[in-house]
């Protein structure tokens, strides 16, 4: 899945000369605890809800709201492309500690994601409220493993809706797999049978 497909188009921004005040009053009707500082159509910045409460903490409250935003704005921010990957994303956010990735196309901000977006996109991936069933399987890390209980669960008549691998420990593989099926029993022995042990199941 890549950005383009996630992120926030209509953006809600800034700009440097604006009061903190006015910032912090955006920020609190938006779903974003961030907005993109823009002077003119050029990025500049980012101010953080963060940000807001360490500059009141260390200058005052009043003396604070009525800065400019430029004065407490992150200045030359990490950006990402629309067409890259949303693991890209939450590497970069997890990496650099920040909740918030400013979303740029040859120079021009055409979107926005957060941490909250990249929640909803992974738990699409995974099928989270895709009414299918899930399986949980541990299997050794040896080639082949993922077709073999494909071919398994499509000789069953099943239908796999979505699929992901989590590495765990001793060169092993946990591998959830959602299914299109109301009887997850009968699957579940055959593949116990073929030696792919289901170590949870929910429906």
């Amino acid at each position: 899945m890549i950005i383009r497909n996630v992120m926030i188009e209509d953006v809600t921004s800034v700009s440097p000369k604006e009061t903190v005040q006015q910032a912090y009053d955006l920020i609190q009707t938006k779903r974003h605890d961030c907005l993109p500082v823009m002077d003119g159509n050029h990025l500049v910045g980012i101010i953080q809800l963060t940000d807001i409460y360490e500059a009141c903490m260390k200058d005052g409250r009043q003396t604070t709201l009525s800065k400019p935003v430029s004065e407490i704005m992150v200045k030359n921010p990490i950006t990402i492309h629309p067409d890259a990957v949303i693991e890209e994303a939450a590497k970069i956010m997890r990496d650099k500690d920040i909740p918030f990735l400013p979303v740029v196309d040859e120079g021009k901000l055409v979107g926005v994601i957060s941490e909250s977006d990249l929640f909803d996109a992974f738990a699409e991936l995974l099928g989270v409220d895709s009414g299918t069933a899930r399986l949980t399987l541990v299997v050794p890390d040896v080639r082949g493993q993922l077709a073999r209980i494909a071919e398994i669960i499509r000789d069953a008549g099943v239908s796999i809706t979505h699929l992901a691998t989590f590495r765990t420990v001793m060169d092993q593989y946990k591998i959830v797999v959602r299914v299109e099926t109301d009887v997850t029993k009968p699957l579940i022995e055959l593949l116990d049978q073929h030696g792919y042990k289901v170590i949870h199941s929910t429906h």
